[in-house]
């Protein structure tokens, strides 16, 4: 009977190793990240945009992990970009700002390199990036896309700035 309640013992010890044990015995993966929330829109067409300058909305960049799938926040993990800062800036810290100056949209992204080897293959990791639409809008009706190589398509400015 001791020999029986030995091996029970034994049995029920090494299942609950495995239980405790994290994933599947990989490196936690980072595979995609949410930008919260997921488009921000300042103004409204009645106001002018300089009066939009300073309004701000604070992000949160949610990492989505496999092994063992997870979603937590990394904010402060990321490095925040926007493709148009005349519309819209974004802190290191993720805090979104209307610039005043132009109208229209602004993509903000967040993006992590990861830097680890997997399966023992050298490597300087991946490049992990999540976006977002922030949208300072145009007073009035008399807004146009300005046409521009340089620019982020959809820029909108009001007709009285246009050259």
């Amino acid at each position: 009977m001791n020999q029986f309640r030995s091996k029970l013992a034994c049995v029920l010890a090494i299942l609950s190793l495995a239980w405790l044990a994290p994933g599947c015995g990989h490196k936690q993966q980072l595979v995609s990240i949410t930008i919260q929330p997921a488009t921000e829109t300042f103004g409204d067409s009645n106001t002018p945009v300089p009066d939009d300058q300073g309004l701000s909305v604070q992000l949160r960049a949610i990492g989505n992990y496999i092994h063992p799938p997870v979603s937590k926040d990394i904010t402060d993990q990321v490095t925040w970009a926007s493709n148009t800062p005349n519309i819209a800036t974004v802190s290191a810290s993720g805090l979104l700002v209307a610039a005043g100056i132009d109208c229209g949209n602004s993509l903000i992204s967040a993006t992590v390199q990861t830097n680890h080897s997997f399966d023992n293959v050298s490597s300087s990791g991946a490049i992990v990036t999540g976006s977002m639409t922030a949208t300072v809008v145009c007073q009035g009706s008399s807004t146009r896309v300005v046409p521009s190589t340089t620019r982020a398509a959809g820029l909108w400015r009001p007709a009285h700035l246009l050259p």
